[in-house]
């Protein structure tokens, strides 16, 4: 079952079983939707009992619990440098995660995604909605190829994973965390109010980026503790946690990088 919160004016967080967040942004002539969810429900079906205008699909990464639902889409794009991440995944492991996020014997995946004939290369950098003008932002650190979709109109930034308040540069095809700081200090310049990221169906406030650009500059010299992601893809790393406040502030490096 999929879960719909309106955090805007058209613009809405479709939540799956796995806890996985796809973005609805709804123009006047086109719709977005950023990201597909984990696959283990239908964000198509969701999508067309909201909207029957023509529909863009832009996965915000590689990772499986965002491209999960892409293979229900005819045309899905995503940035050429995490292509890569896709030939990591074979069916039987993906589906035997899908069990484990949601404890239920969910099988949504039929062929691997190095076989999807869906996947299209990112090769434009905006595009218009209708009356709502969309500019394409490279995130990269999270992973090479994270992309968000920045909306001026809304003062809206749609982030992925690459925003989360807990940075994880430990998963595949990630970058270091002085890729993750250069694009933080991109982000800051640019003009938004609040960002969605893809595991929470709640509005960030844009103070945040400021925190995490202090996180990572604190973490220098500081001690990382080992760290084990709790669920699929169960990655390994190190974490330094910053701050707490409002919402806690860390980052997560490999344990490449520590040492």
């Amino acid at each position: 079952m999929v879960t719909v919160t309106e955090v805007l004016k058209n613009v809405y967080v479709l939540k799956d079983r796995a806890n996985c967040c796809a973005n609805l942004v709804v123009g006047d002539n086109k719709a977005l939707l950023f990201d597909t969810g984990s696959g283990v429900d239908d964000m198509n079906e969701v999508v067309r009992s909201m909207t029957k205008l023509p529909l863009l699909v832009i996965n915000s990464h590689g990772h499986f619990d965002h491209i999960g639902g892409n293979n229900r889409f005819d045309k899905v794009y995503l940035s050429e440098s995490d292509f890569p991440v896709l030939e990591d995944y074979d069916k039987e492991m993906l589906n035997r995660w899908m069990k484990e996020l949601t404890r239920e014997a969910a099988q949504p995946f039929l062929t691997a995604p190095k076989e999807w004939k869906c996947m299209r290369t990112l090769d434009f950098d905006s595009f218009d909605l209708g009356h709502m003008r969309c500019e394409i932002i490279s995130l990269r650190g999270h992973t090479a190829g994270s992309v968000g979709i920045w909306i001026p109109s809304e003062r809206l930034l749609l982030s992925g994973d690459a925003l989360t308040p807990v940075m994880c540069l430990n998963f595949q095809n990630h970058l270091s965390k002085q890729a993750q700081y250069e694009t933080l200090m991109r982000v800051q310049s640019l003009e938004f109010d609040f960002y969605l990221t893809s595991h929470q169906d709640i509005l960030y406030p844009k103070r945040l980026v400021e925190r995490m650009i202090n996180c990572i500059k604190n973490s220098e010299g500081k001690k990382f503790h080992f760290y084990q992601y709790p669920q699929p893809p169960y990655a390994k790393g190190r974490i330094y946690l910053d701050s707490l406040g409002e919402e806690p502030i860390a980052l997560i490096i490999s344990e490449e990088e520590k040492e």
